[in-house]
């Protein structure tokens, strides 16, 4: 999934939609030892506990690093991990295809037997797309070696983790890092993907020194057949900007052990659902 021609045509479709932007030096993540970039507290936290802004209060961040509660694990969260797994699982099962011709088998011993369907139909898609890619690169000649057909059918680096503390968070685990831009699978509902995006460009910036300017939001629906939506960002300073509020918001709110009370209506799929609404989850 995410081969090399699609990568560039993506970023090739947001640079003429929305032109070759400018960011701002100071909205850069390696700009973390002054404001705005600079944290008002390094509190450790985690960038999916407030980027995508899933609680409208925030109280899960109260809950779980005022009070210290771990939340409630469930299908939906259990699926996405397990999904995401499987996705990577693939990429670096197709690698070791192309470099030492291991065939690719799906890794469901460890799947729960309720998510094994969609486990299997993930795998099998993925695969099926990049062993179809792999021998359309060796065929054309595109590809004069194993190493540069791996580039042109999988140039995706996954679970890429940089040291988060310049930005007062945790670490940062990006699904995955390809051509400058920094890559995200959802198997769920998402909102405020460009400010989340942007989180992860300004860490590895911080990290790496480099721009990353441009993320990709991959929204993959799985049942018995799979679909996705690849959508390419301009990390410009807009959804820097809005990224920064929501982590100082986030501090802000940590750093004042305030409860800022249950929203009334939020998402079952919260760890912390049942602790906000127990009335509600009997």
């Amino acid at each position: 999934m995410l081969t090399l021609l699609e990568i560039a045509r993506l970023l090739k479709k947001v640079k003429v939609v929305a032109g070759r932007g400018e960011v701002s030096p100071e909205l850069r993540g390696w700009s973390f030892d002054k404001p705005p970039v600079r944290p008002p507290a390094y509190l450790g936290l985690a960038l999916s506990d407030f980027a995508y802004g899933y609680c409208p209060t925030g109280r899960n961040l109260y809950l779980k690093y005022v009070l210290g509660e771990r939340g409630q694990p469930n299908r939906t969260l259990a699926e996405g991990q397990v999904l995401h797994a499987v996705l990577f699982r693939a990429v670096e099962d197709y690698k070791r295809f192309a470099y030492s011709g291991q065939p690719m088998s799906p890794p469901l011993e460890e799947v729960p037997e309720d998510l094994r369907p969609k486990a299997e139909a993930l795998y099998r898609y993925v695969a099926a797309r990049l062993l179809g890619e792999h021998q359309y690169v060796l065929a054309s000649r595109t590809a004069r070696s194993r190493d540069s057909a791996v580039f042109y059918v999988a140039p995706l680096s996954t679970q890429v983790a940089v040291d988060g503390t310049p930005l007062g968070l945790s670490t940062v685990v990006a699904d995955g890092v390809a051509l400058g831009a920094v890559v995200e699978f959802k198997f769920g509902p998402s909102q405020n993907v460009e400010a989340a995006l942007a989180g992860y460009a300004m860490a590895i910036e911080a990290e790496w020194g480099v721009p990353i300017d441009y993320g990709i939001h991959v929204q993959v629906a799985v049942n018995s057949s799979v679909e996705y939506r690849a959508t390419a960002h301009f990390l410009g300073d807009a959804a820097r900007s809005k990224f920064l509020e929501m982590r100082d918001e986030a501090a802000d709110l940590v750093a004042s052990g305030r409860d800022p009370g249950p929203a009334p209506d939020c998402s079952k799929a919260c760890p912390f659902y049942s602790t906000c609404h127990a009335d509600r989850s009997r």
